[in-house]
């Protein structure tokens, strides 16, 4: 088989109010090689020479490759651009500190580190805010895993710490993030990158004395995102985007491969939902998402299983994504709830999904209807029985 890989890895960076996707171009690809540690010089179309260190991912007969750097950065290089490479016996791994320090080197010298167990937070805010960020993201990150426990799922701990920068202000995340999502960073509060594997955000307080403070307490940092009028949507946000980070990086889903948009954008709204009853802004998976309910219930578009299961365009449309959003949350919904042990397998198959591997609308669509037993047309008549049973407040 003739395996390459395509010479653009994406024909559309999407963007909504609630997220970044990645809609791939991609051909047949060869097996994936195993893990080592490849160094690859490229040359661009000037000339200018770039040396990058990491583990192969896919490998094409032409000679391209994805690779992954020892930060999670992956990089797509054309064969015919590459004029050294020189494999090890063992892939590259870092101390928790040690990556952190590495992605410190992007950014100014006043952001500072914070590790845990499970995260790495470089930061130029307050420590009180990036210390709440971090409870926020360990217990979405332990909750997160006993949910898929708990559906018949046993995820795999990510291999490296997951990252994420927090911008003191809006505009300095604006600044930076226009880089990766252009002008969507102004309507949006946080986003996770599957080429970086990072979160990027700023402090949502919006306060520059709170942020400026040495002193600020996680609490205190809490109660002043509560405190707002938008705090459910702040904190929504930020759970979204983390979901998505996690699913990425626990065996649920691997970057890069064809995972249909409605399955990413649907498990991420069903873990969103905030509770502003607590400092950390959450603690519950599966609650009803208000925002979404209402929306589908005054907005239910019959036919748009089919389209959103066999096509990502519904999310693309900017008059239907809010709508296609909010049936994405209702069918994951219904399914993670009513066909638990259906979802759990239909979730095995999108996991053995390869980066930059293609689905075609059939095949995703058979992947659906072989998995539940019903086509998605089937299933808008228990969906609407499913939703009318969820109490109104």
């Amino acid at each position: 088989m003739d395996c390459t890989l395509p010479s653009l890895l994406w024909s559309l960076l999407w963007r909504t109010s609630f997220g970044v996707g990645l809609a791939l171009i991609s051909l047949p690809l060869c097996a994936a090689p195993p893990p080592s540690t490849t160094t690859v010089t490229v040359t661009d179309s000037t000339g200018a020479r770039q040396t990058l260190t990491g583990t192969v991912l896919v490998e094409a007969q032409d000679g391209s490759l994805l690779l992954e750097t020892a930060i999670q950065q992956l990089h797509l290089l054309a064969g015919d651009t590459i004029r050294d490479r020189h494999t090890d016996e063992q892939a590259e791994t870092l101390s928790p500190r040690a990556l952190g320090q590495q992605v410190l080197t992007e950014f100014p010298e006043r952001f500072s580190l914070l590790t845990t167990r499970h995260y790495v937070i470089c930061y130029d805010t307050s420590a009180g805010y990036a210390r709440w960020a971090a409870a926020l993201f360990e217990r979405l990150y332990s909750g997160f895993h006993a949910f898929w426990k708990q559906q018949g799922m046993d995820l795999t701990p990510p291999e490296h710490p997951l990252v994420v920068v927090i911008f003191s202000d809006r505009r300095a995340y604006t600044a930076s993030a226009a880089k990766e999502v252009g002008e969507a960073s102004h309507s949006i509060v946080g986003y996770y990158n599957q080429l970086s594997n990072r979160i990027t955000t700023f402090d949502l307080t919006g306060s520059d004395s709170l942020a400026n403070s040495a002193t600020a307490s996680a609490g205190r940092a809490g109660t002043e995102i509560l405190a707002s009028p938008e705090a459910a949507g702040l904190v929504a946000t930020l759970i979204h985007e983390a979901t998505h980070q996690l699913a990425f990086n626990a065996g649920l889903q691997q970057r890069l491969a064809p995972i249909p948009v409605w399955v990413s954008e649907g498990i991420a709204t069903y873990f969103e939902t905030p509770d502003l009853t607590s400092s950390r802004g959450w603690r519950s998976i599966g609650s009803i998402n208000r925002p979404r309910l209402d929306l589908i219930r005054r907005r239910f578009t019959p036919g748009l299983l089919t389209r959103m299961i066999t096509s990502d365009e519904p999310f693309r449309d900017p008059d239907e994504a809010l709508v296609a959003y909010a049936h994405a949350w209702a069918l994951v919904s219904m399914l993670a709830k009513t066909k638990r042990i259906a979802f759990a397998d239909y979730m095995r198959v999108l996991a053995a999904k390869r980066p930059l591997a293609s689905d075609t609308p059939a095949e995703r669509l058979a992947d659906f209807e072989t998995t539940f037993g019903k086509s998605p047309d089937a299933l808008e008549k228990p969906l609407i029985r499913y939703l009318s049973g969820l109490p109104v407040r």
